[in-house]
């Protein structure tokens, strides 16, 4: 297949491009050859056309899938350079849904670099709620220690550069603990919920959150199996679960 077809079967969202996605899996230096370079160009904030963009979009669900792991240095640059150019790539449910899973296919070994991106309060929720699902897996994985997590986790309330208190990532950053099963810092929780400073919308809400919080903490105490805790709560890279590609092509702006 050429560039062009490439380009203009994936950019169309009237049918799934079955033909054009497989041959882009059987064809890896192809696709690399195409897509990454509309990754860098992106990253750049440099203009793309209209068909490039759009075909960027399942471009990057190819380049997880084949594990390039050079696409995650201008994937975090477009995230924290070009945020409204990810968004645009994305769009809301992308972000929301597969582009956590993207990451998780790129960033062997880059804990620390996305747990940076958490309180980074000029880029959306979304965005850094992506990341930190990217760094939990990382922990899933061993590649971050139980040590190390357990410490970023309640060092976010000290820094001077902590999320603010009404912001949604405290949503995300209860999740982590809860899915990773830190019932060690269950106290820190209820007292950093209890004294405001996180969740303060409503202390009806408050309540909420922190009641979701313990029925998901006691949840993934009651599954002895990682793997299987990993699989329920969606901690796998994009492409190891049935039915991805049609998640991917379904949640795709239009």
């Amino acid at each position: 297949m050429d560039r062009h077809y490439i380009l203009m079967q994936l950019s169309d969202r009237s049918t799934y491009p079955a033909e054009a996605v497989n041959y882009c899996l059987d064809h890896p230096d192809r696709t690399i050859s195409i897509f990454y370079p509309l990754l860098r160009k992106a990253s750049q904030g440099s203009p793309l056309e209209p068909e490039e963009q759009n075909a960027l979009y399942l471009g990057l669900h190819l380049l997880a899938s084949l594990r390039v792991k050079d696409a995650f240095e201008p994937l975090l640059d477009l995230a924290l350079l070009q945020p409204e150019k990810l968004v645009d790539i994305f769009g809301e449910n992308g972000i929301g849904t597969t582009f956590p899973r993207i990451l998780m296919s790129l960033c062997d070994g880059e804990g620390t670099r996305l747990w940076q991106t958490i309180p980074a309060r000029q880029i959306d929720f979304l965005i850094r709620d992506a990341f930190l699902r990217a760094w939990t897996f990382e922990v899933f994985e061993g590649r971050v220690s139980h040590a190390m997590a357990i410490q970023h986790l309640a060092h976010l309330l000290d820094q001077d550069v902590a999320p603010l208190p009404d912001d949604p990532i405290w949503s995300g950053w209860l999740t982590a603990i809860a899915d990773l099963g830190f019932r060690d810092l269950k106290p820190l929780v209820r007292d950093a919920i209890h004294k405001g400073y996180i969740l303060t919308e409503t202390a009806a809400l408050a309540e909420v959150e922190f009641q979701s919080f313990e029925t998901a903490l006691q949840e993934a105490d009651a599954i002895e199996d990682r793997s299987t805790l990993q699989k329920d709560r969606n901690y796998l890279p994009f492409s190891e679960a049935p039915g991805d590609w049609g998640q991917a092509f379904v949640n795709a702006p239009t």
